[in-house]
């Protein structure tokens, strides 16, 4: 059976929102305890700054370890892991002559730029006035550990696997590092921000795993894999933070305000824009 676009994308929205499931019930419980809490705060004793806006029935559901949160990012890796292996995998044959059919080998390269704007906006958001559920310096050793957790999990299998890729272009295929990079901002989006947000990022990194098979860069299974690894190195990130706040000294009652500069810069040698970032805290 012809697996056609529309089946494609149903399936990557399935993965999208299958983190999500059960996590708005948790999400009105933590803002109710926070604006419950809020309350019986002294007007002299309040904090001005946003990166104190922290609800602690949520982060200690994000930072408590707990198994069944492997299910998920678990299945997607063993479903990845199973098409690379498989040969003969139809399904990956079937939608990579799909998105062959739907892009008449053209490329739409916006995936090596939107990759990263998960993450970005993980750590700069709660800055910029949006009530985050961690200060920046939580934030950060959040997302160092996550990205560091994404790419020794997921550049460790490339140069172990060494699946070629359908345009043969090289043999590091498995998984897909840059849905890989996109789960894991979305994935920290959501924990940190709540759902709405976390659906902004899952949006995002569909997008890069669409753009990833419509680029003809990765099979199927290699999107499947990447997308688990990005989920479970954010879960990691989360699950690490007590460890790290006892190891760097961090007061979670007294958190500090950040000071984030970004300035885009653009290399008329090279093409390329950039982003010059200066952080205080």
């Amino acid at each position: 059976m012809r697996v056609t676009n529309k089946n494609i994308l149903i399936s990557i929205l399935l993965i999208c929102l299958a983190p999500f499931y059960n996590c708005v019930h948790s999400q009105n419980m933590a803002d109710t305890l926070l604006t419950d809490n809020s309350q019986t705060i002294n007007k002299d004793d309040k904090l001005t700054s946003p990166e104190n806006n922290i609800s602690n029935f949520q982060d200690s559901a994000s930072t408590k370890f707990n198994a069944k949160r492997l299910i998920l990012p678990g299945a997607l890796i063993l479903a990845g892991a199973i098409g690379a292996i498989d040969h003969d995998n139809n399904l990956n044959k079937s939608v990579n002559e799909a998105m062959t059919d739907l892009s008449h080998n053209k490329q739409f390269k916006a995936d090596d730029y939107l990759r990263f704007v998960p993450s970005a906006a993980h750590l700069l958001m709660g800055s910029l006035g949006i009530k985050s559920r961690h200060s920046f310096k939580e934030r950060l050793l959040v997302s160092a550990t996550a990205h560091a957790a994404m790419l020794a999990m997921g550049y460790g299998t490339k140069f172990i696997i060494h699946e070629q890729r359908p345009d043969m272009s090289d043999n590091h295929s498995l998984p897909s590092g840059h849905v890989a990079m996109a789960f894991t901002g979305a994935e920290l989006l959501r924990e940190e921000y709540g759902t709405l947000y976390g659906i902004a990022g899952y949006t995002i990194a569909t997008g890069v795993a669409f753009l990833r098979l419509y680029n003809n860069r990765h099979w199927f299974n290699d999107v499947l894999m990447g997308a688990g690894i990005g989920i479970l190195s954010a879960r990691i990130g989360f699950w690490l933070l007590p460890l790290e706040r006892k190891l760097f000294k961090i007061n979670q009652q007294s958190p500090q305000a950040a000071i984030v500069t970004a300035i885009p810069v653009y290399s008329p040698t090279h093409h390329a824009i950039m982003l010059s970032m200066n952080a205080v805290f």
